[in-house]
């Protein structure tokens, strides 16, 4: 009852200006566990159902809009080919087989991860809603002049809804996600992005559009230089950076919601009849225990849960955590944790190295694991993605210069930002952050001291960090000449992090995890 007050109280703010046009928006982006988390208690498909109903419950139309990242990835897509997701967003409207003219979706960087592409356009095809692709082009032996709205009928490059009697036009972005062949994304080239951009508003424009939307799904630092460079928009409704974020540039407003529905965001836009601005007003709105499970959404959800069980047996015991171990992103991408600690100890400890580094975006679970039991499936949900372990040296610059990358987006919660094991540090400000007090525990040292700028430290992390890093954002790891020389193990247990976890765990004392958080990270306001 708290919730449904709260929201109820906030939709019905008047406004002084008549309007010709009232609509709302309810907002997710990043939702890959349709059960939801903690054990259900929070997010989840069928809370959103429920809020959509809420913000519908006056008549007054709304737009479901998913700003990417939903086909994929998610252990129940990885074993289920994502047929869960669509299903169950296909439900969100109440009518199962309709097609659900109020809801729109754009791409993410993982729905276009697969090689093969039929993964993509089948669930796209299933889709009972629309999909905006402003910057996706479909390539086709090589052609790469098509877009995906070429190929599925319900695909478009921009498209326009009724907002209550307004015209409402919706252009979508997304932010490259490397290089398969059936797919290009005009981003990375800034110029061929604002070129995407205007062809799409002047589209919207001459079609009447009143009301000029941006689904995106990119960093927040991209929504920013787009509305300053096309102040004629008036929200960006994104996703990509996993956590709640809001700022108004100009007249627009830009909102991302947390990953997994821990919270949406519910838009209230009217339109004054002067032909003015928009007036836009927004609410993070917190999917917890108090909001009810939408029955039908959830049934669904549950017969999905219990087709992935068949495929991946029992949920068996791995070990025990004497304490907290934190997995959801805002946490890993921002902050020292228990997890982040044991996983980067793992990589250090095999690989026997001095440090350890495991980036916050390679920790895929996105739940706690509380104290107690440790089991098959939250490793599932850690190692979604297969990594080895490698090693290599730094100078003590260089691993200075590493931690400094690694913080330099932890305002946003980007997936560079490093948990750490045999080195200590401090940061300060924000943003910029700057790194200072490193210090370094040596291999069979039981001390910290003082990094040494000149000295070598040998460094344990993924392969995907020491292939990629450079992409990443860490100077360190740009491909050339000075990139530092890597060791691969011929272990098949150091070639394999989950398989290396696992039988770390095993190994401890009552096979019991008593990693702690330990002041390893500290910011310092």
């Amino acid at each position: 009852m708290r919730f449904a007050v709260a929201v109820l109280l906030f939709l019905s703010t008047s406004f002084a200006a008549f309007a010709e046009g009232h609509f709302r928006i309810l907002e997710l982006n990043d939702v890959y566990k349709i059960e939801g988390l903690e054990n259900g208690s929070i997010g989840g498909m069928a809370r959103i159902r429920t809020e959509r109903l809420r913000l519908e419950a006056d008549g007054t139309p709304v737009l479901l809009l998913h700003a990417g990242d939903a086909i994929f990835p998610s252990v129940m897509s990885k074993y289920l080919a994502a047929r869960p997701i669509v299903r169950v967003m296909n439900m969100l409207d109440g009518t199962p087989g309709g097609f659900d003219r109020r809801m729109i979706a754009t791409l993410g960087n993982h729905e276009l991860e697969k090689d093969d592409p039929l993964y993509t356009l089948g669930r796209l095809a299933e889709s009972d809603f629309r999909w905006v692709a402003s910057n996706v082009h479909y390539c086709s032996s090589g052609n790469c002049e098509q877009t995906f709205a070429d190929r599925l009928t319900n695909v478009f490059d921009t498209v326009i809804v009724d907002g209550g009697n307004v015209p409402v036009g919706i252009f979508a972005l997304t932010v490259d996600s490397g290089n398969k062949d059936y797919f290009r994304i005009d981003h990375n080239d800034e110029t061929a992005r604002w070129a995407a951009v205007r062809k799409a508003i002047d589209s919207l424009k001459a079609r009447g559009a009143r009301v000029l939307i941006a689904l995106t799904h990119q960093d927040f630092v991209d929504d920013i230089a787009m509305a300053e460079k096309f102040p004629e928009i008036d929200a960006v409704v994104g996703g990509h950076d996993h956590q709640y974020v809001q700022q108004t540039v100009g007249h627009t407003v830009i909102a991302k919601g947390d990953a997994d529905a821990r919270s949406v965001i519910a838009w209230d836009i009217q339109v004054p009849d002067d032909g003015g601005l928009p007036v836009i007003k927004t609410e993070r709105v917190m999917l917890d225990a108090t909001v009810p499970k939408d029955a039908a959404v959830d049934k669904e959800v549950q017969r999905w849960m219990d087709a992935l069980a068949k495929i991946l047996g029992p949920n068996d015991e791995i070990g025990q955590t004497a304490n907290l171990l934190e997995g959801v992103e805002p946490a890993v991408r921002g902050r020292e944790t228990a997890l982040g600690n044991f996983l980067a100890d793992v990589a250090k400890d095999w690989m026997k190295t001095d440090v350890g580094f495991v980036n916050g975006g390679s920790i895929r679970i996105n739940d706690n694991i509380p104290p107690g039991p440790v089991r098959k499936y939250d490793m599932e949900g850690i190692f979604y993605y297969g990594n080895a372990l490698v090693a290599f040296d730094v100078t003590g610059a260089q691993l200075t210069q590493m931690l400094n990358d690694a913080v330099a987006r932890v305002d946003v919660g980007d997936g560079r930002f490093l948990q750490v094991g045999g080195v200590k540090f401090s940061y300060k400000g924000g943003p910029p952050f700057e790194v200072t007090d490193v210090q370094v525990k040596r291999r069979g040292s039981s001390k910290y001291a003082p990094v040494d700028p000149k000295a070598t430290y040998s460094v344990a992390t993924l392969q995907y960090i020491y292939d990629n890093g450079g992409n990443e954002g860490f100077s360190t790891l740009k491909n050339g000449p000075s990139k530092p020389k890597i060791t691969i193990a011929a272990d098949p247990v150091k070639n394999d992090f989950r398989k290396a976890t696992e039988t770390t765990i095993k190994a401890l004392p009552n096979q019991t995890i008593t990693t702690a958080i330990e002041g390893r990270i500290v910011h310092v306001e």
